[in-house]
Formats: C-alpha cells, sequence, structure tokens
C-alpha cells in the first residue's frame, strides 16, 4: 500500500563522473558523509577514528535528549570495543543500575532475569563525549543544516543543504532514522507492515523502584479509542531521583486496520498505569511525558538502493519487538558496520550491490517480525482476546526452560534460527492446543 501523495525525489542518478566542480584545495572531499546526528555520531566518531575525513549533517544540534537510554553494559562495552568511548566513561554517563527485571504475561506467571536493559545512562553527556571525541579526531560538524538532495555520480555524491552549501563525499551514510526522507524515496511512500505507538512518562513519587519490567502485560485486549489493542509496558528507575521511576506503555497495530491516535492511547496510560504501578496518580510529580511512532516493515534490513548511499540504524529498518530500535540497536552493530564501511570506501567498493553486503539479509530480524505480527491485536480474525497473553507467556516459559542462552539473546533482541527452532518446538510439544491459532493470529 503507497502514500498517495508525491514522494520527493532526493536522490538522483548522474551519469558519468562529476565534472565542472569547484574543488578549492581539495580538503572539502569528504570520504564519508553522515545525515542524522544523534546517533549517527557514534558511527563518524569510529569511521573518523580510522583515519576517514568525515562530516556530520544536523538539522537541530548535536546533543543528547534528557530521558535516559535503557541498556546492558555488555552492550555498552562494544562500544569500548570500537575504541571510542573508555571504561571510565561507562561509569560516568550511567545514571541508574537495576536488577533484576521482569517478564510477566496477565498473571500467568512472572520470569525474571538480570542485567538485561538494566542500566540508565544519560543520552546528554555519552553524546558530548562523543561530538567532543569526533572533532578532535578531524571530524566536522554541519549543524542547523538540513539535506535538501543528493546527486549521485560515478566517482563522488553531492549533497545540497538547505543553505543552498554542496559538499561532495565519497559515500553518504544515512543515519536519519525511521522518517528518513531517503527511505521514503526507496520505499516508494508504502505504508509500514506494522506501527509500534508508544507513550509514558517519568514521574517522582515511586517508593518500590529498584526493578524494571522488560516487558510485562497486565491485561487482554482492551479499548483505546476506537480501536482493540494488546498492551505492554515497561518500567525502569530513572537517575534522577531515588523514587523517580519511567513507565512506558507500547502496542503495536496493522495499519490497513488502523488503530488508536497518540492522544487516546495516552489517556488510556493514564488511566491504567496506576492500577499497573500500584500508585495514586495524584501522589506522583510528573517529569516528562514521552510518546513515539516507530514504523516496522516486513522487508527488513532495508538494502541499499543507489550508489555511493547507505542505511544504518532505524532507517535501515533493523528493530526489535522490544527496544523499538534505536541505541541499542546500533551499539549491537557498531563494530560490524564501521569495519565494513572502513574497507568499502578504502576498497572503492561503494557501488549499491557491494554496500548491501553491510545490510544483509538477517533470519533473525524476519522472527522478529514474526513476534511483533503475533503481539498485534489484529481485528476480524477468529482468536481469543486473551490469546496474545497465552502465546507469550507460553514462548518465555519454554525459553526459560531451555535456559539463559535462549532466553537472553532474545531479551536482547538477538533473536537466532537455533534457539527460536528450540522454543517453538518445546511450546508445540507443550502447547499443541494453541496451534490453529497462531496460524490465524501471524497469518502469511
Amino acid at each position: 500500500m503507497k502514500d498517495n501523495s508525491k514522494v520527493p525525489e532526493v536522490v538522483t542518478r548522474a551519469q558519468g563522473p562529476l565534472v565542472d566542480y569547484d574543488y578549492g584545495d581539495g580538503s572539502e572531499i569528504f570520504d564519508v558523509l553522515v545525515c542524522g546526528g544523534t546517533l549517527g555520531i557514534f558511527v563518524a566518531t569510529a569511521l573518523s577514528y580510522k583515519g576517514l575525513r568525515v562530516g556530520i549533517i544536523e538539522r537541530n544540534i548535536i546533543k543528547g535528549r534528557e530521558q535516559e537510554w535503557n541498556i546492558s553494559r555488555k552492550e555498552l562495552m562494544e562500544i569500548v570495543e570500537v575504541g571510542i568511548l573508555s571504561e571510565e566513561e561507562i561509569e560516568q554517563i550511567i545514571s541508574s543500575d537495576f536488577n533484576p527485571n521482569r517478564c510477566g504475561f496477565e498473571s500467568k506467571g512472572e520470569i525474571w532475569v538480570e542485567n538485561i536493559l538494566n542500566l540508565g545512562i544519560s543520552p546528554a553527556k555519552l553524546v558530548e563525549i562523543m561530538k567532543e571525541r569526533f572533532i578532535s579526531s578531524g571530524g566536522t560538524v554541519f549543524e542547523g543544516k538540513s539535506l535538501s538532495s543528493i546527486s549521485v555520480h560515478d566517482d563522488l555524491a553531492v549533497l545540497k543543504l538547505s543553505d543552498g552549501d554542496s559538499l561532495p563525499c565519497r559515500l553518504v551514510v544515512d543515519a536519519m532514522g525511521n522518517f528518513s526522507p531517503i527511505v521514503r524515496q526507496i520505499r516508494s511512500g508504502r505504508k509500514p507492515d506494522g506501527v509500534c505507538l508508544v507513550v509514558g512518562a517519568c514521574a517522582r513519587g515511586f517508593d518500590r523502584n529498584t526493578t524494571s519490567d522488560i516487558i510485562f502485560s497486565s491485561s487482554s485486549v482492551k479499548r483505546a479509542g476506537n480501536s482493540g489493542v494488546q498492551l505492554f509496558w515497561e518500567a525502569f528507575p530513572a537517575g534522577s531521583g531515588p523514587t523517580d521511576r519511567t513507565t512506558y506503555m507500547f502496542t503495536y497495530v496493522d495499519p490497513q486496520f488502523g488503530g488508536p491516535k497518540l492522544e487516546e492511547l495516552l489517556e488510556t496510560y493514564w488511566n491504567l498505569m496506576p492500577l499497573y504501578q500500584d500508585v495514586v496518580l495524584e501522589n506522583l510529580d510528573i517529569r516528562r511525558v514521552i510518546f513515539g511512532i516507530f514504523p516496522t516493515y516486513r522487508d527488513s534490513p532495508l538494502p541499499a538502493a543507489f550508489d555511493r548511499v547507505l542505511q544504518i540504524g532505524d532507517a535501515s529498518g533493523i528493530q526489535s519487538p522490544v527496544s523499538f530500535g534505536g541505541f541499542g540497536s546500533l551499539t549491537r552493530h557498531l563494530g560490524r558496520l564501521s569495519n565494513g564501511i572502513y574497507e568499502a570506501v578504502s576498497g572503492d567498493l561503494l557501488d549499491a550491490p557491494s554496500l548491501q553486503l553491510l545490510n544483509p539479509y538477517m533470519p533473525n530480524l524476519s522472527a522478529s517480525w514474526l513476534f511483533q505480527r503475533a503481539m498485534s491485536a489484529r481485528p476480524h480474525i477468529n482468536v481469543s482476546p486473551t490469546f496474545i497473553n497465552e502465546l507469550l507467556f507460553a514462548n518465555f516459559q519454554s525459553m526459560q526452560i531451555l535456559g539463559d542462552s535462549v532466553l537472553r539473546p532474545f531479551l536482547q533482541d538477538v533473536i537466532q534460527f537455533g534457539p527460536l527452532v528450540k522454543t517453538l518446538g518445546l511450546v508445540m510439544i507443550t502447547r499443541p492446543q494453541i496451534l490453529p491459532s497462531i496460524f490465524k493470529q501471524v497469518g502469511t
């Protein structure tokens, strides 16, 4: 399904090499230009540390948000292993540290794990460290400028910016997230196959605040606005105070059936959150409200569609049913991507087929898509309102029985073929009665 409005053409292909361009002294030709600075700063810094000439284009100011990112120490260490952050600096950016972490589904039982999304870190501090490191390593920052167009030639790509400036480079890295204009062009305005809607708040006044919820469902399918939705919760202690806690409520919807507005979902959040957390809303001091929309596509990750243009992070369609992509998703691929991009630039392997090797088909993302579909309330499908919770609890219970080597990769969004087959096999053996509903729910 495509959006009926005309999709702007951001990237065009020009035949032959770039001619009649004033290079000046040659110092303004970049090896890599990264579009999107908040998460792009990590790849940009890694590439700059490898000796490439790198620039970042950011329409605002490169800075991290106030709201914490949640991640595990193991995932943070992947940034250290790339060489752009020290272990001492990790301790500086950690604002909260908590265990254990809960998974639960509508009074069917709880599964507790350790060291999963159990750190809260300050994006403001981390991004500031990266920005300083990037600039000190020779990187160039273009803030307050947005991308207007890209003209791809045989030897270079030329980016035209919103202020009229033009910048030539050998490779463009698109780190502009889910709503990248380049991605919209590649997908021809096609509507997403799924959408994750998230609302939440950080508030002060939670007396019980030493554990987290990674995924928790306190009810079966409910109404939000005019839509039936399966609601899930996440909750994490916040580093701004001992009684500060961030709670998220999220749901997956199928765009072809529609879904609630964010305002309707937020109203549902205010109604249900006090019961979920066993608090009185009037006793809480609301620090900030959070909301977001995360489109998901079945055909992910997105293969490179143009010479000299590569998507990374959320722009590439790497997402998960638990963390929605973002920072955690980027850290898991940072080493692989920075090494691969460096080799591609060094070897001048910047045609689309070569760049596609950096975002290959990953069976684990297909499995993630199936889990997202299983977590969505789908109208006109004759399954019990309690089915989603029954299925998810059966899966989590089976993963727990199979051990840490099966459960932990799933919760860290690294779904693996072997553990997945074991889990589904055990579900079929222990809960054969839910198989017909699985086929109805997931479909084709």
